[in-house]
């Protein structure tokens, strides 16, 4: 009995070395000079944006866009020139036209009472909706299982909708809410889009714990320049806006892959991006007389947020 309980002890404390050497390859294959890595996912895009409209300082009009399961396709490339030093362009786009939903909301007589005009679009789909960006990441620190680095990026985000049909409830010169009704299916309402063009700084995090890696990146920045341009088809009207060169933008990633082999591995990967309001000025189109009218100072503004999982297969060599 003695001897087949150190025959077992002998093999679990081979397996345990067996383990911490696979973990040990993996990190000195993820930094070794001039390995390349590839990335290939499909994932799921979420998330909500803001428009508004002000006049001094007032709100006027707030139109709420929603992303519902847009479905994305994801593409990696990581580069190693130095043992401290990784270069890094990845990003997603969608694949098919995903759901979404807009409301919007009117305040005639100041954003202090209720709203006076509103409108419902369930009909509305995703026309629009990709980021890319390219980095580098200083690896600050590298142990065994643990590497800290420092990264330095840009990326650009674009996001756009169409919403058609729907119903409203407006208010006219003599009463408050009286006028309720719908428009007709299919037909063009509004057309929407944002940009955002975003250099970053950053830090990420690596922890391997035998053929598992917990990977964190969290991003920052307040450099952001934010533009968006919206159509009312009815009305016949352009709005475009430029937003500053100064918004603000936060993301949070966290990522758990398993090494299958010394090449291939899968990861789950899931991404919280907020891009806080950005303010700034307006121009007004008027497509039917040509006129075109600016309008200065904070009038509009743009925001949002975004939650991207996604799974992806990554080789290396």
């Amino acid at each position: 009995m003695k001897g087949r309980i150190t025959l077992v002890l002998l093999g679990m404390v081979a397996v345990g070395q067996e383990a911490a050497a696979q973990a040990h390859l993996t990190n000195e294959q993820r930094f070794q000079v001039g390995s390349v890595e590839m990335s290939l996912g499909v994932g799921l895009l979420n998330g909500k944006s803001h428009e508004k409209v002000y006049d001094e300082g007032e709100k006027l009009s707030q139109l709420k866009w929603d992303l519902k399961q847009v479905p994305t396709l994801h593409l990696g490339l990581a580069y190693y020139p130095l043992n401290w030093l990784s270069l890094e362009a990845r990003g997603w786009t969608q694949i098919a036209k995903g759901n979404g939903h807009m409301k919007d909301y009117d305040w005639m007589n100041g954003e202090d009472e209720d709203w006076t005009h509103y409108s419902d679009h369930p009909d509305t789909r995703v026309q629009k909706a990709w980021q890319a960006e390219v980095g580098a990441t200083a690896w600050a620190l590298k142990l065994e299982n643990l590497a800290l680095g420092v990264m330095l990026g840009y990326q650009r985000s674009e996001l756009g909708w169409r919403s058609r049909g729907g119903r409203f409830n407006y208010s006219s010169d003599d009463g408050f809410r009286d006028l309720v009704g719908q428009f007709p299916a299919g037909l063009k309402t509004i057309t929407y889009e944002q940009t955002y063009q975003t250099p970053y700084v950053g830090l990420v995090a690596l922890y391997t714990w035998r053929d598992w890696t917990l990977e964190g990146r969290f991003k920052h920045s307040q450099w952001v320049k934010a533009s968006d341009y919206d159509q009312h088809h009815l009305r016949n009207l352009t709005f475009a806006g430029n937003n500053g060169n100064s918004g603000r933008m936060q993301s949070l990633a966290v990522g758990l892959g398993w090494q299958i082999n010394p090449a291939f591995s899968i990861e789950a990967d899931i991404d919280y991006q907020v891009y806080a309001e950005a303010k700034g000025s307006m121009r007004v189109n008027d497509l039917s007389s040509g006129e075109t009218s600016y309008y200065s100072g904070d009038v509009g503004s743009q925001s949002s947020r975004t939650v991207v999982s996604s799974l992806a297969v990554n080789y290396r060599f």
